[in-house]
């Protein structure tokens, strides 16, 4: 009779974006279940980490930030199209497919400081025939600046009377040139031929006829800082022999040095759509606005020649919030396929072995303990048909729900005044045979000291990666955003408004009034439009210990007085019939009139800037919700999935070396795909798109 190997124990640690990929992607093999058994071990009552989802007041959808997936996100796309194509609900039910779940956007709202003034600079990217959940023809750097040259192309195409200004013959030279340009890159790039000159010869041709004085004109400047950006990216990916040496080998060089030294000017590096990458990323030494931005050159080349490299739109938004929209599909699947959820889990240590080159014990607080525990916790909510995730734990199915509820403990907080009401130490070879440590890095330091002290690669890890804190408000409003004074006409039927480069800290907002139907607000009081806002936040200090239990709410307090004064000084440029001077004049003619703002309990909201006190804001702290930064020199310090030192030991996340090494919802899942590849081999490391050639060594852990 033939021998019968018993599954692999796989004890996943966290609940996030990458903990929930490296479950998926163990569990998407044939058979599986015979390979293993596998436990998710999570803080608190919901999934999700960065990108956890709650429902407030009158059922609000509550968030960490801005969440949307780009067109680039080549892993996290297809992931989240098999995610529901093994949800399989039925016609009719709400998100019931991809498409239903999924929106294309096209626009992105840039600004502009000149003259003293805001200007926008609206941007509307062309759509392609690329599907969001194949990405097999953007699987190499060749692919990405092939597609960026495209876009040179057609903008070159669209604006050539500006350029020329009416000269059909100088418009026909430069169609020419372009299109041979084109064809030239199409050679070059697959076979190395040297077409710098040519490049320059396309620059020199171009800078000639914009000449050098942009004040009065808008659209030469842009067309001038658009053109010269991607020249440069492209000039410097060829020059530097990316495609073969990869971007890890100009990583130890700042974003704005490589861009200089490839011909971008300093008007183009100083620009919104130079700034673009790093703002969307936080990219800010501490998380600091008052200071430049670094980033990485690989990183930041990364990162850009996949912007334009996308799958049919520009993003891709969610129909619903990010934990309906992600999190929830992706844990009904799972639970579906048999992966086990333990809440209320919080790790404290993990423990080596004797001889520190495994991994001997992880221990654990129980949080909170069933009132039955013969049956799961079960964590989600129904809000219009919606499998959503609450605000607070349902404390009708724990035995310590009252004290929880009278007490208001936070259990996603390290700095919660809570206790663990009991202790779980899962034992090496019993309850697991590999450990993913998929909890983010800023929470390294505090849970795997053993570690820091075995390993110089791990000290240095933390050393180098840095993370920064943010900050997010969201804006219920009585008037829509067309009657607050938003005036630009979309091209396409599904665009919003999606807006960087603005005024920090909260330099980042989104239009998400599509969210509404979601929430159930009482029909004479339902908001007209829903606005995200979200940034970095600066550590003054180092934060304090996990016992001064008040640290959350001084922190809370001080993003509630940072997110009043930045509606205060800001909200005119960006909707000028939102002010004080236009609803109530005479008045102010840039602050915000909280007159706008909806409450979700209007007989309590009050007047004037105490109306913002029924609004969403949030600070997020906790070491495991700090923003993972890309800083110049860090790269090659992050470990790989199986490169942790450890026999038994996984890493997973956007932190760890994904070949992308951004902080991202695509980073996150590409950091499972590769714990996932480093326990079991699947998927190939060729199969991970944007992990790069030169690093596929099939070493698993």
């Amino acid at each position: 009779m033939a021998e019968t190997t018993a599954p692999q124990k796989i004890a996943i640690l966290g609940g996030g974006i990458a903990a929930l990929s490296t479950a998926f992607e163990l569990t998407s093999q044939p058979e599986w279940q015979k390979k293993f058994d596998v436990t998710i071990y999570q803080l608190g009552w919901r999934l999700g980490g960065k990108c956890a989802t709650g429902r407030g007041p009158n059922d609000r959808i509550e968030e960490h930030g801005i969440h949307g997936f780009l067109g680039c996100y080549y892993n996290a796309l297809p992931m989240m199209r098999e995610c529901y194509e093994a949800l399989g609900r039925k016609p009719g039910q709400p998100l019931a497919t991809f498409e239903e779940a999924f929106k294309p956007e096209s626009f992105v709202l840039m600004w502009e400081f000149i003259d003293n003034n805001w200007k926008r600079w609206p941007f509307t990217a062309p759509t392609n025939d690329l599907s969001p959940g194949d990405p097999s023809s953007l699987g190499k750097v060749t692919d990405w600046v092939s597609a960026l040259v495209r876009f040179v192309k057609q903008l070159f195409e669209d604006n050539l009377s500006h350029i020329t200004k009416g000269n059909p013959f100088e418009a026909e030279v430069g169609r020419l040139l372009m299109h041979g340009l084109d064809a030239a890159l199409k050679v070059a790039l697959e076979i190395g031929a040297d077409i710098i000159d040519l490049l320059d010869k396309a620059w020199e041709w171009l800078a000639k006829h914009l000449g050098t004085s942009f004040a009065d004109n808008d659209d030469l400047r842009r067309i001038y800082i658009v053109s010269n950006f991607l020249l440069a990216i492209v000039r410097g990916t060829i020059k530097d022999d990316i495609a073969n040496k990869g971007f890890d080998s100009i990583d130890d060089e700042n974003f704005a040095d490589w861009l200089q030294r490839h011909g971008a000017s300093l008007l183009t590096v100083s620009s919104a759509m130079s700034l673009n990458t790093t703002n969307l990323s936080y990219q800010y030494p501490n998380g600091d606005t008052t200071r430049t931005a670094t980033m990485g050159a690989g990183a930041y080349l990364h990162w850009t020649l996949r912007s334009f490299a996308y799958m049919g739109a520009f993003a891709w938004l969610f129909e619903a919030g990010t934990g309906e929209t992600v999190i929830a599909p992706m844990y009904e699947v799972l639970k579906k396929r048999g992966v086990k959820f333990e809440f209320f889990h919080k790790v404290e240590s993990l423990e080596l072995s004797a001889d520190k080159k495994s991994v001997a014990a992880v221990n654990i607080g129980i949080q909170a303990t069933l009132k039955n525990p013969t049956v799961e916790y079960q964590p989600l909510i129904d809000v219009k048909g919606l499998p959503s995730w609450p605000a607070d734990p349902d404390y009708s199915q724990l035995a310590e729900g009252d004290a929880l509820k009278a007490e208001q403990i936070d259990l996603e907080s390290y700095w919660t005044r809570w206790q663990p009401v009991a202790h779980k130490r899962l034992i090496a070879g019993s309850d697991y045979d590999r450990v993913v440590f998929a909890i983010s890095i800023g929470a390294v330091p505090y849970l795997c000291k053993e570690l820091l002290d075995a390993r110089q690669d791990w000290r240095d890890m933390v050393d180098k990666v840095k993370t920064a804190q943010t900050q997010t408000m969201q804006l219920w409003f009585n008037r829509s955003t067309k009657d607050m004074g938003w005036d630009f006409e979309f091209k396409n039927e599904y665009d919003t408004v999606i807006g960087a480069t603005y005024i920090n800290p909260l330099d980042g907002q989104v239009d998400f009034t599509h969210l509404l139907r979601w929430e159930s607000w009482p029909k004479a009081n339902t908001p007209k439009a829903l606005w995200y806002f979200s940034g970095v936040m600066p550590d003054y200090d180092e934060p304090p210990p996990f016992t001064d239990t008040e640290y959350p709410r001084r922190q809370n307090e001080r993003v509630k007085a940072q997110c009043i004064q930045y509606l205060q000084a800001s909200m005119g440029p960006l909707l000028p019939l939102a002010t004080t001077n236009k609803v109530n004049p005479p008045g102010d003619p840039i602050g915000l009139d909280f007159s706008l703002l909806q409450g979700y309990d209007e007989a309590n909201a009050g007047a004037g800037s105490k109306r913002f006190d029924q609004q969403f804001w949030r600070a997020n702290i906790d070491p495991t919700e700090r923003y993972v930064l890309s800083p110049p020199g860090s790269t090659k310090y992050r470990l790989k999935a199986w490169g942790t030192g450890f026999d038994n030991l996984v890493i997973a996340g956007d932190w760890i070396y994904t070949g992308l090494n951004v902080g991202s919802v695509e980073g996150a899942v590409m950091g499972g795909r590769l714990a996932s590849h480093a326990i079991s081999g699947f998927p190939a490391l060729s199969a991970i798109t944007g992990y790069p050639a030169n690093r596929r060594v099939q070493a698993r852990a």
